[in-house]
């Protein structure tokens, strides 16, 4: 799944330069959802059966507002736990400085850390935001995208042996991302002009392949959903278990 994904993409000639436009307004907060509605595009191009060339670079408003809702799917499942778990240890660990129990503060703050790093491995391996996608494309439903369906959806039983293949194939398109980030530190130990240089350029660099991983998984979950249906396992339109 992940050559003939790979192949879609590369189909078009012109993929570096989307690519490119994309890492740029993924490095402004406000412009990350362009580049996510571009996904979203393109990925309801190929259910559509047009899967190349990709969607041009044009009608950006229409772009933002599309990816806005890919986004919000990556907030309900990343971002708020996120922020739910800082409240709670935000009050677990004014307690403890007002006890005065600096051990069992870093052990609160372990123990937080551990369970939120699971979570988020949890919502990676399962695949939560591009079967989200997937819903959203298909459903055109704000509704179901944003609550536990997705996620019930990626456990669903005879389901999740597709899903989980699709996430194993699609583990190699974050190796790039994951480097940027792991090189951000010894970058900005550097000082000077080389380290605001390149911190920029690894920047780009890290949501230009943040974007391609997207791009190409979302073509592999596409191609696993169509073994679901072929095998008769689609999901239910609504939402029931298959």
């Amino acid at each position: 799944m992940l050559r003939e994904s790979l192949g879609v993409i590369h189909a078009d000639k012109r993929w570096w330069r989307a690519v490119a436009v994309a890492g740029l307004c993924g490095m402004t907060l406000f412009g990350y959802p362009i580049s996510a509605g571009f996904i979203i595009s393109h990925l309801e191009n190929t259910r559509k059966g047009y899967a190349t060339p990709l969607p041009p670079l044009v009608d950006w408003t229409t772009r933002w507002l599309m990816g806005l809702f890919a986004v919000l799917i990556e907030f309900v499942f990343y971002v708020l736990p996120t922020m739910v778990t800082a409240l709670f240890f935000f009050c677990g660990g004014l307690t403890l400085v007002m006890q005065r129990a600096d051990e069992s503060q870093s052990s609160v703050l372990w123990l937080f850390g551990l369970g939120l790093g699971l979570w988020w491995l949890t919502m990676f391996l399962s695949g939560v935001s591009a079967i989200g996608r997937l819903v959203y494309v298909d459903d055109s439903s704000a509704e179901r995208c944003l609550s536990g369906y997705p996620l019930r959806e990626s456990f669903r039983r005879h389901a999740w042996k597709y899903y989980a293949k699709a996430r194993i194939y699609s583990l190699p398109l974050y190796l790039l991302p994951v480097a940027c980030i792991l090189c951000m530190p010894w970058i900005l130990d550097q000082g000077g002009i080389f380290a605001w240089v390149s911190g920029i350029t690894v920047t780009w660099l890290f949501f230009s392949s943040l974007f391609y991983a997207h791009l190409v998984t979302m073509q592999i979950y596409h191609r696993a959903d169509q073994q679901l249906i072929d095998q008769q396992l689609a999901r239910s339109q609504y939402g029931e278990d298959a």
